[in-house]
C-alpha cells in the first residue's frame, strides 16, 4: 500500500514538474522567443501563457519597453561655414537627412547625446545583437557616426537656433537607416542632443571673432551714421544759403520800395514849400552832423550850412 502510494506521489510530481516546464508566462512588458537546440521554433510570443516542450526547448525573453542608449560625450567636428546646397532638379524634394553638402571646413564641439529605441523583430534581434548589451554598443557607434555626419555640415548658429529639432531628426533618420541596413530588428524611437559645448579654444576665439564682428558692425554704424550727417549738414547748410540769398533779394527789394517812396515823399514836400524842405533837410544836417559832441568844423561864418542860424528863411 504503501508502495503504490509513492508511485502515485511520483506521477503526480512529475505531472507537475513537466507541467511547469511546459507552460511559461510572458509578462505584458516582454516578448519571448522558444529555442529547440539553440534555434528559434516559431514565432515571437506575445504577453500571455504558453506552452512549449519540456527539457527540449527554452524560452529567451526580450523587453517590450523603449531603451535607453547613452553615449560618452564625445567632440565632432562642425561646419564653420554655410551650407552650400547642390542644385536639384525642379520637383526633387529633399533627402530626409538633410541637403547634400560639398566642402565645408568644421570646427570641435563637445556633444553630448542619448537615444531610446525598442526591440521590433526578436528574431532578428537574436540573429544579429542577442543582448541588450551588444545592442548598446552597436548604437553608440551607429549613432556616433550619424552625430558626426550630421553636425559635420551644421553650422553652430544652426545647432543652437530652431533648427535643433530638424539636425536631431536628421540624425535619427540616419540612425535608423543604418539599423535597417544592418538588420538588427529595433528602431529608434527619439533622438536627443543634451547639450553642445565648445572647447576651451574654439570658446577663445569664438568671443574673438564675435568682437570683431561687433566691432565692424559699430565701424559699419558709425560710417553710415558719419556719412548721413554730412548729408543732413549739407542740406541744411544749402537751404541755409536759399533762405539768405532769398532774405537779402527781399530786403533789397523793401529796400528799393523804401527809398523810391522816400524820395518820392521828398519830391512831394519839395514841390509844396520848397523853403520849409530846405529848412528840414538843414536840420536833419544839423542834427547828424552835431550829434557828436566832440565833432568839430571849421567853416567860413557865411558858409551856406549857417543860412539858418541867422533867419529862419536862410536870409
Amino acid at each position: 500500500m504503501n508502495y503504490k502510494l509513492t508511485i502515485t506521489f511520483i506521477i503526480i510530481g512529475a505531472l507537475l514538474i513537466g507541467v511547469s516546464q511546459s507552460l511559461f508566462v510572458v509578462d505584458q512588458r516582454q516578448q519571448a522567443i522558444v529555442l529547440q537546440l539553440g534555434q528559434p521554433v516559431g514565432d515571437p510570443r506575445d504577453p500571455g501563457l504558453h506552452v512549449k516542450l519540456p527539457l527540449v526547448q527554452d524560452v529567451l525573453y526580450f523587453d517590450r519597453r523603449v531603451l535607453p542608449v547613452d553615449p560618452d560625450p564625445e567632440q565632432v567636428v562642425i561646419s564653420s561655414d554655410e551650407i552650400v546646397r547642390q542644385e536639384r532638379k525642379e520637383g526633387e524634394e529633399e533627402p530626409e537627412d538633410g541637403p547634400v553638402i560639398q566642402d565645408v571646413s568644421g570646427e570641435p564641439i563637445i556633444v553630448d547625446t542619448f537615444a531610446r529605441y525598442k526591440i521590433v523583430d526578436p528574431l532578428q534581434f537574436l540573429k544579429t545583437l542577442r543582448t541588450i548589451d551588444r545592442a548598446n554598443d552597436r548604437l553608440e557607434r551607429i549613432l556616433n557616426d550619424a552625430t558626426r555626419s550630421v553636425l559635420g555640415v551644421t553650422t553652430l548658429r544652426q545647432l543652437l537656433s530652431s533648427d535643433r529639432t530638424r539636425i536631431m531628426a536628421n540624425i535619427k533618420n540616419r540612425v535608423n537607416r543604418g539599423i535597417k541596413e544592418d538588420q538588427l530588428g529595433i528602431e529608434i524611437v527619439d533622438v536627443r542632443i543634451v547639450r553642445a559645448d565648445l572647447t576651451s579654444d574654439l570658446r577663445t576665439s569664438t568671443v574673438r571673432r564675435m568682437i570683431s564682428e561687433l566691432n565692424e558692425r559699430a565701424t559699419e554704424t558709425r560710417a553710415k551714421g558719419e556719412e548721413r550727417a554730412k548729408e543732413i549738414r549739407s542740406t541744411a547748410e544749402k537751404e541755409r544759403t536759399v533762405l539768405l540769398a532769398e532774405a537779402q533779394r527781399d530786403a533789397q527789394i523793401l529796400r528799393g520800395e523804401g527809398d523810391e517812396e522816400a524820395i518820392k515823399i521828398y519830391t512831394d514836400a519839395f514841390n509844396k514849400d520848397k523853403d520849409f524842405y530846405a529848412f528840414m533837410r538843414s536840420m536833419e544836417a544839423y542834427s547828424n552832423t552835431l550829434a557828436d559832441p566832440d565833432t568839430q568844423l571849421i567853416l567860413s561864418p557865411d558858409s551856406d550850412f549857417f543860412r539858418f542860424f541867422g533867419d529862419r528863411r536862410g536870409q
